[in-house]
């Protein structure tokens, strides 16, 4: 019988790289084809996916149309676009806070009413299946006609405009005081507000005659002294307190140091009344500087903010409270848990208000709020005033000083 015989290692190679040879060509056949095959489907946009149309097409489109005239916009005024976005957030922001916050934001950044309106319609879309926020949302209207009067009656008279003039000039004095005690601008400026609003009727021709045309402050000399109309036994009152330790109104002794008993200025006495003559009086009634007016109004508050934080109350956050206490006195200050805001009563065209009432509505009208803003710290710890004020403190005692030595060497 004939053996088999076995392939040599050799013929074992041929037939290796013939096999491989195969495969390699059919594989870049079939790649070759692929590649054709993909070239044909993009030419026929066979590979093509079917596109989808977003469900808010329909809204996207009108906001387009809404916006991209400007016809939107066409005639409305700066206040009537700031009206209907300020209603809008009102509305997104008891739905979606934070997305109201962040429009506000940028608004308050640029100042673009129309940029935040877009804003909010995106936002607006996303909530378009809320039927509470959609029905909140019909009641804006966009051609609406915007109220320009303020829920704050006494100042939508035109007198009021003229008189912020009039505290405007006065700044310089007021913030000097409110440097010198520690008291809140603002709180100074409610004291002046109440006092020289009740003249806007019973006085109403004669705050017109005199402060309209003038844009002045007045001294109501009829009521009391300087431009808050400080009565002349309050005014010794302050001083007495200033000194006397065992007065339950003492605010502590850094105070008496802000003040130069000193000085007066006779030459604004143009009258025969003998208290006129007095240098409290005369610091009062200057004409030329109402700085005087508001360190004793800051002196009067100080009193009645460290009487009544002596009984545990604390007066920093009730501007009615020290509108009332600044207007009835003294005698009438009596620390409590729940005291009664009031005062004297007067009547602004049609409204009845009480000294308190009126003081308690200018300091949140926001009225005057870029030149003297509400703080947080109305009535400044006497620790850093008299840090802050040490230079002040100085010159007052150097003041004194002169005063003093001319008296000894006079013959």
């Amino acid at each position: 019988m004939e053996e088999p015989k076995v392939p040599s290692s050799k013929g074992r190679f041929r037939r290796i790289l013939k096999i491989t040879y195969s495969i390699s060509v059919h594989l870049l056949a079939l790649f070759a084809l692929g590649l054709i095959a993909v070239a044909v489907a993009i030419k026929f946009r066979w590979t093509n996916q079917s596109g989808t149309v977003d469900v808010n097409n329909r809204y996207f489109n009108g906001l387009a149309d809404k916006y991209g005239k400007e016809q939107y916009f066409e005639g409305k005024t700066i206040d009537q676009k700031k009206s209907e976005l300020l209603q809008k957030l009102g509305i997104l922001s008891r739905y979606k806070p934070v997305d109201a916050n962040k429009i506000y934001d940028v608004y308050k950044s640029n100042g673009d009413e129309e940029i935040a309106l877009r804003m909010f319609d995106a936002a607006a879309l996303l909530l378009k299946d809320n039927e509470a926020f959609q029905a909140e949302l019909k009641n804006v209207s966009d051609n609406q006609k915007v109220d320009d009067k303020s829920v704050f009656e006494w100042s939508n008279y035109e007198i009021w405009k003229s008189f912020c003039k009039a505290i405007l000039k006065d700044k310089k004095a007021i913030d000097s005081a409110a440097q010198v005690t520690g008291v809140e601008a603002r709180l100074l400026v409610m004291c002046l507000v109440g006092e020289q609003v009740r003249m806007f009727n019973s006085g109403r021709e004669r705050f017109k005659q005199y402060v309209y045309p003038l844009t002045n402050v007045m001294l109501p000399n009829n009521r009391g002294y300087g431009v808050t109309s400080i009565l002349e036994h309050t005014a010794l009152q302050i001083e007495r307190n200033l000194v006397d330790k065992k007065s339950k109104f003492y605010p502590g002794d850094y105070f008496y140091k802000c003040l130069n008993v000193r000085d007066s200025f006779p030459e604004t006495i143009v009258d025969t009344i003998k208290a006129h003559q007095h240098k409290t009086i005369q610091r009062l009634i200057n004409r030329k500087d109402h700085f005087y007016s508001y360190l004793y109004t800051a002196f009067l508050l100080r009193q009645y903010q460290a009487h009544w934080t002596k009984e545990g109350f604390d007066l920093s956050y009730r501007p009615e409270i020290l509108g009332t206490l600044f207007n009835i006195g003294f005698k009438k200050s009596v620390p409590k848990d729940k005291p009664e805001v009031g005062g004297s009563s007067f009547t602004v065209g049609d409204k009845t208000y009480t000294f308190g009432g009126l003081c308690y509505e200018f300091y949140y009208s926001g009225e005057l709020m870029d030149a003297f803003p509400i703080t947080s710290q109305p009535f400044t710890p006497v620790t850093e005033l008299e840090k802050r004020n040490e230079d002040y403190l100085k010159q007052v005692e150097g003041k004194l000083k002169i005063v003093d030595s001319l008296k000894v060497i006079k013959p």
